[in-house]
């Protein structure tokens, strides 16, 4: 191996990451519980629909019906907590369906690089993804976590890192492509 060889293999070894992990329900159940609550993509959508629904009162009060303060304020209360509940069940289901996509590959082997990520399954089944299919991502203690606007997750646990400097790999490589939350 030659001298411009080595340089780039060394490059190639810096700018990727590897995980070795199986996917659990806890761990999508700690994503989605972060990212509704302590995030503002997560947290702004919760409130829009309430805003709507609110701005909508309003102007069903002020031209039709003529409500007065409580009874408004009752119909809006009403209305958020059927939302959130309603919301809040929706996503879980969405993130325990993702849950069971990726338990279906068995043991997983995410390969991240400059280009995105990979993910082999012990079956054979692989899934490439480009940086912009997850636009977001955060960090918790145990998880990294990519995500979308529709809060559909990507989560690789800490521990499955191959190595420590892998994790350090895995942060500089979301710092340059994703924007954190």
């Amino acid at each position: 191996m030659n001298r411009d060889e080595a340089g780039s293999a060394d490059i190639v070894a810096r700018d990727t990451a590897r995980f070795d992990y199986i996917p659990e329900a806890a761990h999508y159940d700690r994503a989605l519980w972060r990212f509704t609550l302590g995030t503002w993509p997560g947290r702004t959508g919760s409130l829009l629909l309430p805003a709507a629904f609110g701005a909508a009162a309003f102007f069903v009060r002020v031209l039709v019906w003529h409500l007065d303060e409580i009874q408004i304020i009752a119909a809006g209360a009403c209305c958020v907590i059927a939302l959130f509940a309603v919301r809040q069940r929706f996503r879980k289901h969405r993130v325990r369906q993702q849950y069971e996509g990726w338990a279906a590959y068995g043991s997983c082997h995410t390969l991240l690089t400059e280009d995105g990520l990979t993910t082999t399954g012990d079956d054979g089944k692989s899934d490439r993804a480009d940086w912009h299919a997850y636009p977001w991502w955060f960090e918790t203690s145990e998880l990294f976590v990519l995500t979308g606007s529709l809060g559909y997750f990507l989560v690789l646990p800490k521990h499955g890192a191959a190595s420590p400097e892998d994790l350090v790999r895995t942060r500089a490589l979301f710092s340059q492509h994703l924007r954190r939350i």
